[in-house]
C-alpha cells in the first residue's frame, strides 16, 4: 500500500524571475502550486494589502490568452475539414507530436503568431471569395439561360423616344386572360421569348402615351420585370459567366489542394495551441500567488523524493536568487495534503479501480494492492474462458506495442491485459475454451455447479474478512481501539466462529470445530456489547451495540452477493457452448464457411458481455463488500503544474 509522501515547500522569488521560474515548475511536472488567498495564514495579509496578486493586470492577460487559444482552435477546426483523416488505426500507428517543453516555448515565442495565423485565413478568404463568385455567377446562368434567345438588350430599348418597352415575365396560369386582355389593346406588340411550366417571358412594345397604361395592365396580370442592366446580349453574357464560373473552379481546386496538403501548417498550429495553453496554466496560477513591490511567495506540494531535484534544478538554472524552504507538516496540514499513487508496475493499473471509487486521504493506505488481487479473481472468475483471456491479453499488448496510445488509454489497456491472464488461467480451471470443453477441467461447470458456488462464497468470505481487518488496522492507526474491536475483529472472529458451527452441522466429524465456532461467537457478540457500553461509559452504548450485532443480516448479504461469481461465470460458459452447438448443426460445407464466421460474431458478442460484466460486477463487489467495511476515501488527487499536452506529447 504506498502514497507518495508529501512536503510542503515555498518558493521566494524576484518578480522579475516569476515567469521563468513557473516555466521551470510547469517543466518540472513535480509541484503543485496552493491558492494562498484561501491559506489561513495569508488571509490576514491580503486583507490588509500588505500582498496582492503579482499580475495587476491578471484579468487582461488571461483574456487574450484565450482569445488566442479560440483563434488557434478555430483555425485547426477548419483547417482538419480539409486535411485527409487518416482511418483510426492509420493515426494511432503513426508517431504523436513529439518535442520538448523547453524546445516547444522556443518555438512558440519565436514564431509570428498573427502572421502565421492570417496567411492562413487569407487562403480560406481567397476560398470563400470564389466560392462565392461563382455561386452568384451560377445564379445569374440560372436566370440568363431563359433569356439566350432576347436578340435586344432592354438597356437599348430605353433608346427609342416614341416608343415603350417591357422585358418581363407573367405566369402561365394566367395565360388565357392576358390573350383576352390583349385584343383590348390592338396597338401593343407581344413577342414571347421563352416559355416554361411557370412563367412566359415576354417583350411587350408600345406607344409611349399609353406606357402608362400598359404598365398598370401588365402588372395586374402579375408581370414581373427583367432586370439586366447589362448591354451585351444575355447569350454574350453567358459565354463571360461560364467563364468566370470556370476561372473560379480552377482557383478553388488549387486552394483546396493548397489546404489538403497543409499538414505542416496544421502540426504548427497545435504545437502552438499548446504554446498557449501552457501559457495560459502559468497565468492562471498567478492569481494563486502573494506578492509584493519586488518579491513573489509560491507554496505548494512536492513528492518528497523530488526536492533534492527540485534544489539542484533551481541553483543552476538561477543560483541564489530563489529562497526554498522546506516546512515541517502539522496535523492541520495533513488533511490537505494531496495524494498521490505509487505502486509498482503490476499494481499500477488497478488504481483505476481506486480512483473510480475515490482516492485515500493522505493519511490513510492505498487500498489498490489489495484490490488487485480482489478483482483479478473476481474479473477472472466472471469471464473465465482460456480463448477469450488470451485474446484480451493479446489484443491489449499488440495496441501497446504497435499503437501511439495517450498515457491514460495505455494505462486501462494494461489494466485489462492482466485481467486477460486471470480469465485465461480461470478458463484453465473451467477447461473451456471459446465454449468447448477441454479434458483438463478441474472443476467441470456442467456437473461441479455446487462447488463453484461454495467457492464463490468462499472467495466472498476472505474477502468479507479482508475488509474486516483493514478496518479493525485502521482504527488501530487512529487509535480508536474500541471501533476497532467493534467494527472489525469482533466480526472476524464472529463470522469464523459461524463459519465453524456451520461446517460441525454439516459434517459430524467437525462436531467439536461447531462447538468452538459457536463460542466464538457468542463470546464476542457479549463482547461487542460490553466493549460499546465501556466506551459510552453508560447503558447508551447497549444501544449502539444491538444495532452493530443485527448487521449480521448484511453480512450474509454480503456473502450471498459474491454467488454473481459463480452465476456469471456459469452464464458465459453456457452461452459459449450454447453457440457452438448451433454452428455444430450445420452441415459441413455451411459449418466451414458461414459458421466460421457465425461463430466469430457470437462469440464475440458474448465475450463483449462478459467481459461488460467482469468489469461492472467486479467493480461492484469491491465498492460495495470491501470497501464498505472499511475504506472511506476522499482524498485530493496531486495536480502539478504541468504542460497542457492536448496535442504534444514532451520528451523527457
Amino acid at each position: 500500500m504506498a502514497i507518495s509522501q508529501m512536503q510542503e515547500l515555498s518558493l521566494l522569488l524576484p518578480k522579475e524571475l516569476l515567469d521563468e521560474i513557473l516555466s521551470y515548475l510547469q517543466n518540472l511536472q513535480s509541484v503543485e502550486i496552493q491558492d494562498l488567498q484561501t491559506k489561513e495564514t495569508w488571509k490576514g495579509a491580503f486583507e490588509k494589502e500588505l500582498v496582492w496578486n503579482p499580475d495587476t493586470s491578471f484579468s487582461e492577460h488571461l483574456q487574450a490568452l484565450t482569445r488566442r487559444q479560440e483563434k488557434l482552435a478555430r483555425m485547426i477546426e477548419n483547417l482538419q475539414a480539409f486535411v485527409p483523416k487518416k482511418k483510426m488505426l492509420e493515426a494511432l500507428k503513426e508517431a504523436p507530436l513529439e518535442t520538448s517543453f523547453v524546445s516547444l516555448e522556443q518555438m512558440g515565442q519565436a514564431r509570428d503568431e498573427e502572421a502565421f495565423l492570417a496567411a492562413i485565413q487569407q487562403q480560406f478568404q481567397v476560398l470563400a471569395r470564389a466560392q462565392e463568385v461563382k455561386e452568384t455567377a451560377q445564379s445569374e446562368v440560372a436566370e440568363l439561360e431563359k433569356w439566350v434567345s432576347l436578340d435586344v438588350t432592354p438597356v437599348a430599348l430605353k433608346q427609342f423616344k416614341h416608343l415603350r418597352a417591357f422585358v418581363g415575365t407573367i405566369p402561365t396560369s394566367g395565360n388565357n386572360q392576358f390573350n383576352i386582355r390583349l385584343q383590348d389593346y390592338p396597338n401593343l406588340e407581344v413577342q414571347e421569348v421563352f416559355t416554361s411550366s411557370t412563367e412566359k417571358g415576354i417583350l411587350v412594345l408600345c406607344k409611349a402615351e399609353v406606357a402608362k397604361e400598359t404598365q398598370a395592365v401588365l402588372t395586374e396580370l402579375g408581370f414581373k420585370l427583367f432586370e439586366y442592366a447589362f448591354e451585351e446580349l444575355p447569350k454574350e453574357r453567358l459565354v463571360a459567366l461560364q467563364a468566370t464560373i470556370k476561372e473560379q473552379e480552377v482557383l478553388i481546386t488549387s486552394t483546396k489542394i493548397q489546404l489538403t496538403s497543409s499538414n505542416e501548417e496544421l502540426k504548427q498550429l497545435k504545437c502552438q495551441l499548446d504554446y498557449v495553453l501552457n501559457l495560459t496554466s502559468r497565468q492562471e496560477i498567478k492569481e494563486a500567488l502573494a506578492s509584493t513591490q519586488n518579491l513573489v511567495a509560491l507554496e505548494g506540494w512536492i513528492e518528497q523524493e523530488q526536492i533534492e531535484d527540485l534544489r539542484m534544478g533551481l541553483t543552476q538554472q538561477f543560483g541564489g536568487a530563489v529562497l526554498l524552504q522546506i516546512h515541517e507538516m502539522t496535523a492541520a496540514d495533513r488533511q490537505h495534503v494531496p495524494t498521490k499513487l505509487k505502486n509498482n508496475a503490476l499494481i499500477e493499473p488497478f488504481e483505476l479501480v481506486t480512483e473510480m471509487y475515490s482516492l485515500p486521504k493522505y493519511e490513510d493506505k492505498d487500498p489498490t494492492p489489495v484490490v488487485s488481487l480482489f478483482y483479478f479473481i473476481f474479473f477472472g472468475m466472471m469471464a473465465a474462458d482460456i480463448g477469450y483471456g488470451l485474446l484480451l491479453f493479446g489484443g491489449t499488448s499488440w495496441a501497446l506495442k504497435a499503437l501511439h496510445i495517450k498515457p491514460n488509454l495505455a494505462k486501462n489497456l494494461r489494466f485489462f491485459r492482466i485481467l486477460g491472464v486471470g480469465v485465461a488461467l480461470w478458463g484453465v480451471i473451467y477447461g473451456s475454451f471459446f465454449g468447448f470443453k477441454l479434458p483438463f477441467a478441474i472443476v467441470d461447470t456442467s456437473t461441479d455447479v455446487i462447488t463453484i458456488l461454495i467457492m464463490s462464497v468462499v472467495i466472498g468470505f476472505i474477502t468479507v474478512m479482508t475488509g474486516l481487518y483493514l478496518s479493525g488496522a485502521k482504527n488501530i492507526r487512529m487509535k480508536d481501539y474500541a471501533e476497532a474491536y467493534n467494527s472489525g475483529f469482533a466480526w472476524m472472529l464472529i463470522l469464523v466462529g459461524l463459519a465453524l458451527l456451520a461446517a460441525g452441522r454439516l459434517f459430524p466429524s467437525l462436531a467439536i470445530a461447531g462447538l468452538i465456532g459457536q463460542g466464538l461467537a457468542i463470546i464476542n457478540a457479549v463482547g461487542i456489547v460490553l466493549v460499546s457500553i465501556i466506551s459510552a461509559k453508560s447503558l447508551k452504548g447497549l444501544g449502539s451495540a444491538l444495532f452493530n450485532l443485527y448487521n449480521i443480516s448484511s453480512y450474509v448479504g454480503d456473502l450471498v452477493s459474491f454467488t454473481r461469481l459463480m452465476a456469471l461465470g456459469l452464464a458465459g460458459a453456457s452461452i459459449g457452448s450454447a453457440f457452438n452447438l448451433i454452428v455444430s448443426l450445420f452441415p459441413p460445407f455451411a459449418r466451414f464457411s458461414i459458421g466460421i464466421v457465425l461463430f466469430i460474431a457470437l462469440h464475440s458478442i458474448n465475450m463483449f458481455l462478459s467481459f461488460l460484466s467482469g468489469y461492472v460486477h467486479g467493480a461492484r463487489l469491491i465498492f460495495v463488500e470491501f470497501f464498505g467495511k472499511f475504506y472511506d476515501g476522499g482524498g485530493k488527487a496531486f495536480k502539478p503544474l504541468k504542460p497542457a499536452g492536448k496535442y504534444v506529447r514532451y520528451k523527457k
